[in-house]
């Protein structure tokens, strides 16, 4: 009997359980201390981001949502088959979702997509790079800043993925007004539960900072620039607490050993199963800047997928479906939000998910291929 291969296995790779320690023997283990603050220069340093950490995704979400200034009245666009924290945020605030349909050979929702639901009371823009690789970014976004839309990067599976742009790379994360990402413990870098808000237009960082502060001026008042704080905007208690952060930077220094080894199970997966099964069930396109974060299969129908899951099931392989199309959902039904999107549909009862974290050893990947070409049939 085989031993099991789990879906997902968070790792310690580095420095965590140390600086974890220095956090415990000091005397700041509230938000917005030194380790923060590190993750911020490193983000800074690295990846040239001003970032606020947060307690998730999630949060970062809720943040960018107050900071667009949407509500009642208003619409902003979500693809169909995303995580229901990309239209969460917004709905929060009062706004109505429409949905867009993903691209006929990918999840990913593209700027047909997005004009194909686009209406006048459209005010934000929330595309979604799945799988750590972005879609129609460069048009999307020049489109958003043309109608005045704003636009946030659901970044959440894109830490250390990039495209080329006129000859340079450019992080995802970097194309929208906001971006986001996660540190949730089954992506590349994880500190258990986190994320993060990109902040990429200099005139929403000093508010980003208050709602970030409780909707509260504290970040100017230990710059000086008031003598005492209060309650000046809309806000909530978004920072983690310091050893999330110390968690969460031994990662971060580990960061291009963590995307190498990722990359090259990714990679391994491609190379075998594009030799095997036919292109359309697999992702359309391999390129350098994938991070490794997800490789998926795409069933012929809803029966082949569940045969597929069930047979790897009992080889002792932890395969996994992924998101449920968000204009089905009992959600959606219960607002009377409606869609046509026939494709985020498929993927929903088609696309399954392999094993990749730092626990596979190359055996692990090989073992995983060859039970997927078999049982593909």
């Amino acid at each position: 009997m085989h031993t099991n291969i789990r879906f997902n296995q968070p790792q310690c790779v580095g420095r965590e359980a140390e600086l974890i320690e220095r956090v415990l023997q000091s005397p700041n283990t509230s938000g917005d201390g030194p380790m923060t603050k590190a993750v911020q220069a490193w983000f800074d340093a690295e990846l040239g981001f001003k970032v606020l950490p947060t307690t998730s995704c999630s949060s970062a979400l809720d943040m960018a949502a107050i900071l667009s200034d949407i509500g009642p009245g208003d619409a902003f666009i979500v693809p169909s088959y995303t995580f229901v924290s990309s239209a969460n945020a917004f709905v929060l605030r009062g706004a109505t979702p429409l949905f867009g349909d993903s691209a006929s050979d990918r999840p990913h929702m593209g700027l047909d997509q997005i004009k194909a639901v686009y209406t006048p009371a459209v005010k934000v823009v929330v595309i979604v790079h799945y799988a750590g690789v972005s879609y129609d970014l460069p048009a999307i976004a020049a489109w958003c800043k043309e109608q005045g839309i704003m636009l946030v990067e659901d970044a959440a599976q894109s830490m250390g993925a990039w495209m080329e742009v006129d000859g340079d790379a450019k992080h995802l994360g970097g194309f929208g007004d906001l971006a986001t990402f996660s540190f949730h413990e089954t992506k590349n870098i994880s500190s258990g539960e986190g994320g993060c808000l990109v902040v990429n237009r200099e005139d929403l960082w000093s508010r980003a900072c208050v709602i970030w502060e409780k909707g509260t001026n504290r970040q100017a008042f230990f710059r000086g620039e008031v003598d005492k704080y209060g309650w000046v905007d809309a806000g909530s208690s978004f920072l983690p607490n310091e050893m999330t952060m110390a968690h969460l930077l031994g990662q971060l220094e580990q960061f291009d050993t963590i995307c190498t080894r990722r990359k090259a199970i990714w990679t391994r997966y491609y190379e075998r199963l594009s030799a095997a099964l036919p292109q359309e069930a697999l992702p359309p396109d391999w390129c350098d800047d994938t991070n490794g974060h997800l490789f998926y299969v795409c069933a012929p129908s809803l029966e082949k997928r569940n045969e597929m899951l069930s047979a790897l099931r009992e080889a002792g392989i932890a395969c996994h479906f992924h998101y449920q199309s968000l204009h089905k959902s009992a959600y959606a039904a219960k607002m009377g939000w409606t869609a046509q999107a026939p494709n985020a549909d498929r993927f929903t009862d088609a696309l399954f998910r392999l094993p990749l974290h730092l626990g596979l050893t190359d055996d692990d990947a090989e073992r995983i291929i060859d039970n997927v070409i078999h049982v593909w049939g």
